[in-house]
């Protein structure tokens, strides 16, 4: 009998969580149950994440330092000779009503190269024990028997109606089974094709999605029907192994997704403000209003920095410096994803996210694999449609982290939610950290977003939860209240473990959620 690793897990969903559970039960470390939970993410959290999708790991072996392993998505169009002009390709502009609305590119043409698949094998490659075979169980068993409907793909779909997924009749009847509506949250849910995407992986690895027999179902949808994957795009992926980024907030060190992903430099500018600015016994309504200042602050520095295309690590790192973050501090002053978090009682950490953007409403056929719009995303595509070159990393707002303290704790968090994700995480450790919640408190503390101006000359628009005093935020930016928790801000997932192994994980309830202890 193996011996179960003490573990704890947050999740999205049941299932994830369930799997990783599982593969603790087994005897696996963090990184094999993050990697077992995210197969099954791709699954039980459809629309959020895919096999299509990116991702990324911050992986710290127990005691160990951490590292990042990037899945990110990358632009395709390597082979010249077949590669279509914009023109030509499958290409819809789609107006989203969700988080008060936003325009949005769907279609083949938009479907970019999928890092996430190989992102979970080279974080098992480099840090797991347990056998492929093993790891992959939960994901075979789950793609054969099927799963409960979330709520969270449910409430989404319910949302934004059956349009984005109408062009193409099987995705419309995965996901709108008579049409018009989505599937009961909770009834029997079943994507075509799956069982046997997931058997193959389970023998051949990620490879046969870059090179094998799910590649060529890949490649003959997108050459069909006006996309840009080519054999040549997929074969020639690879994931990436990154230095963190690194952050001092109080007693943490924080370790951050680096460039060419954008989410990490955001948290930690945002960390680095807030905890040089965060006001004690502050007046009704300060820290709604610093919260919000500093938000805006962040916009102005993605599009004059963020957002550049020759923003790069060095840039990042030095604007997590002093001579970095305080020339930013007046502003402050008055004038979409999933998540895995685990840890491990000797230290492990893992902290996983994944995405799918808003999904091009299109499903390869024959595989269940959902396709991804990462090339329609207005916010990963800043320079406009196809102007990165082929092969070129697309820029991501994932963030997943880990953080250290001086007195032995460690923990993993992430969140998803596209552009809320910083803003979520920021807030979430002002809560625990600089406020003193506890971090289950933290997580479910209200949280607020602000967006640009809706037309030109006008004010930044703060979207609040309530439990914000809003007297003063109401002076400075446009106020959308909402009546209760949302998960338009995100789902934090954190999983602690204390100096003498004590474990501790939360998920966040905006989202269905789900955390799991192993021993």
């Amino acid at each position: 009998m193996p011996t179960p690793t003490r573990a704890v897990i947050a999740a999205d969903s049941p299932a994830t969580a369930d799997a990783g559970a599982r593969v603790a039960e087994l005897g696996g470390n963090a990184a094999d149950i993050a990697v077992a939970a995210g197969f099954v993410a791709t699954m039980a959290e459809s629309l959020l994440c895919s096999l299509s999708g990116s991702g990324f790991a911050m992986i710290s072996p127990g005691g160990g330092e951490p590292e990042l392993i990037d899945g990110s998505h990358t632009v395709p169009g390597r082979d010249s000779e077949d590669r279509r002009p914009p023109g030509e390709l499958d290409v819809v502009e789609y107006a989203l009503p969700y988080g008060g609305g936003i325009s949005i590119r769907i279609g083949r043409g938009t479907v970019a190269v999928p890092g996430a698949p190989a992102m979970l094998e080279e974080t098992w490659r480099r840090h797991g024990r347990l056998p492929w075979a093993e790891v992959l169980a939960p994901s075979v068993e789950l793609a054969r028997s099927g799963w409960p409907a979330s709520k969270t793909m449910v409430n989404y779909l319910a949302q934004v109606g059956p349009g984005p997924y109408a062009r193409q009749e099987e995705c419309l009847r995965t996901f709108f089974p008579d049409r018009e509506h989505p599937p009961p949250a909770g009834a029997p849910f079943r994507i075509a094709g799956l069982e046997g995407t997931m058997e193959q992986i389970a023998r051949e690895g990620t490879r046969a999605l870059y090179e094998g027999d799910l590649a060529s179902a890949i490649v003959r949808e997108m050459a069909s029907g006006g996309g840009l994957i080519s054999r040549r795009d997929l074969a020639s992926y690879r994931a990436e192994v990154r230095r963190p980024l690194a952050i001092r907030s109080r007693e943490w060190t924080l370790s951050l997704n680096p460039p060419p992903a954008v989410g990490g430099a955001a948290l930690g500018v945002m960390v680095g403000w807030l905890d040089r600015c965060w006001p004690l016994g502050s007046a009704p309504g300060e820290r709604a209003v610093l919260l919000a200042r500093a938000q805006r602050a962040l916009l102005e520095l993605r599009s004059g920095v963020l957002d550049c295309p020759d923003f790069d690590d060095a840039m990042a790192r030095a604007l997590l410096e002093d001579s970095g973050l305080l020339p930013w501090l007046p502003r402050l002053s008055a004038p979409g994803t999933t998540q895995i978090s685990v840890a491990t009682a000797d230290g492990g950490l893992a902290s996983m996210a994944m995405s799918n953007g808003y999904d091009a409403g299109i499903v390869i056929p024959g595989t269940g694999i959902v396709c991804n719009n990462a090339l329609g995303e207005p916010e990963l595509n800043p320079r406009g449609f196809l102007a990165q070159r082929p092969g070129a990393r697309i820029v991501s707002n994932m963030t997943p982290t880990v953080a250290i303290a001086d007195d032995g704790r460690r923990l993993a968090i992430g969140s998803p939610g596209a552009s809320r994700i910083t803003t979520a995480l920021a807030q979430t450790w002002a809560w625990m950290v600089f406020e003193g919640l506890d971090p289950g408190e933290a997580v479910i503390a209200p949280r607020l977003h602000v967006s640009p101006p809706e037309s030109a000359g006008g004010r930044p628009v703060a979207r609040v939860e309530p439990g914000f005093d809003t007297s003063r935020l109401a002076r400075e930016f446009d106020i959308v209240t909402y009546s209760h928790p949302d998960m338009y801000f995100g789902g934090v997932k954190l999983a602690m473990v204390g100096p003498g192994g004590g474990l501790s994980g939360r998920a966040d309830p905006r989202r269905e959620g789900a955390v799991r202890s192993v021993g």
